[in-house]
């Protein structure tokens, strides 16, 4: 394993929020893992990742450098910092008029999707302890995704994150047959030593949920591996399963994947190249290919099994200092519904299109839509024919329209799973 260690010009980037992640503001200090997942789409050439991914980790060695400017120029001050450098070091009482900043927050994803943050080389280096210390510091929330187990070394910070905000730690687990997994995620910490690690948060208070992702064709998406992930997920506490398939981009993340496959799994090997063989730029399998082979969308598997279990299909959504809480709740309700109308409730394109612009619009709508009047409403660009799910949710904090959806949706795909039987 080489570490290397860099002066970077950047450090953050943006992001619209979705079920997979409320973050809006992400990062990652590491270029390369060392968990080195065979399956893993960061190693595919559109990342503009280094040829040895797995044995050459580089560290953005001015990061904590990167994420203070980036605080200090959205106005944000280090309220939880004994020793500031500022008058308030001086004058104790403008630390609580630096602490009421209006300033908007943002949930932080310490992490980025690849390359995760807790990877061995975390051990030596402790760069994610470090940025994990300067959001404390500003008073950010938190999440985090990872595979390694590495992430309890720092409960003490999460606590306090998550006394002060909000914290989630959260785990991919994808395979719950440890030679399997092993095959695949040749580093990372074992599945039940995740599944151990999320009872562990949970016990201490921290937001904690797993990622089935990707969920392997023939492999992963099996009744067997299904009900053992999502059984001991309940067992533990978890909070949400996010269920996702597999993606391949043509090129090194697909030839290693390919090459892995048929050496362990010969039998296997044949479908895929079936499956995968569109050459799909996106990694996206073939869906007639899918139909032929007989295989069932693991979201659809995933779902029955979690609505069985009270386990969530997405974490709910925290709402940062400074944000608008109804504008917030109101456009995590419009994904929701839009996730559902997608996948498994038959529903028209349009009220999809609909559901998912005035999601994005609430988001960063500058007004608190509740206090809005009937003229004002009309005039944003909300479309009438969803308005009756504000109207809900506003009268009664909650919404009847999504519970009956999620009821509504359960039994399509009982009734779908039947029919294929």
């Amino acid at each position: 394993m080489i570490i290397e260690e860099y002066d970077a010009k950047s450090l953050v980037r943006t992001a619209k929020t979705s079920l997979f992640s409320w973050a809006e503001v992400y990062l990652n200090p590491y270029q390369g893992c060392e968990h080195d997942c065979v399956y893993c789409d960061g190693k595919a050439e559109s990342y503009y990742m280094h040829d040895d991914f797995g044995q050459r980790i580089r560290v953005k060695k001015n990061a904590p450098e990167l994420l203070e400017l980036y605080f200090k120029k959205q106005g944000f001050f280090p309220v939880n910092r004994e020793k500031t450098s500022t008058l308030v070091d001086y004058f104790p009482k403008l630390r609580e008029a630096a602490d009421s900043s209006k300033t908007k927050k943002f949930v932080l994803f310490i992490g980025g999707g690849v390359c995760d943050v807790y990877q061995p080389a975390e051990k030596e280096v402790k760069m994610t302890r470090k940025l994990l210390q300067i959001a404390y510091d500003y008073k950010i929330p938190v999440f985090f995704l990872t595979k390694n187990t590495l992430i309890l070394r720092d409960l003490d910070l999460l606590k306090k994150i998550n006394e002060d905000t909000y914290a989630c730690a959260s785990f991919t687990i994808t395979l719950a047959d440890e030679k399997k997994q092993k095959i695949f995620e040749p580093n990372a910490s074992t599945s039940q030593e995740r599944f151990e690690a999320i009872d562990k948060l949970r016990s201490e208070g921290i937001h904690s949920g797993i990622y089935f992702y990707p969920t392997l064709p023939f492999i992963g998406d099996t009744d067997e591996n299904l009900n053992a992930i999502y059984r001991t997920a309940k067992e533990v506490d978890a909070e949400f399963i996010y269920c996702w398939g597999l993606t391949l981009k043509p090129g090194r993340n697909k030839t290693e994947f390919m090459n892995t496959l048929k050496e362990h799994f010969p039998d296997i090997y044949p479908k895929y190249k079936i499956l995968y063989g569109n050459e799909d730029k996106y990694g996206n399998l073939d869906r007639a290919e899918f139909k032929e082979l007989g295989l069932i969308w693991p979201e659809i598997k995933g779902y029955k099994l979690g609505y069985e279990l009270g386990l969530d299909y997405t974490s709910e959504r925290y709402v940062p200092e400074g944000r608008i809480k109804t504008n917030l709740e109101l456009s995590a309700l419009f994904q929701r519904l839009a996730y559902l109308k997608s996948f498994f409730v038959k529903s028209s394109k349009y009220e999809i299109r609909q559901l998912n612009e005035a999601a994005r619009f609430l988001n960063t709508y500058k007004r608190d839509f509740s206090k809005l009047n009937d003229e004002e409403r009309e005039q944003t660009v909300i479309d009438y024919g969803i308005m009756h799910y504000i109207e809900d949710y506003i009268a009664n904090r909650e919404s009847e329209a999504l519970e009956n959806l999620e009821k509504f949706s359960y039994e399509s795909v009982c009734n779908y799973l039947r029919t294929k039987e």
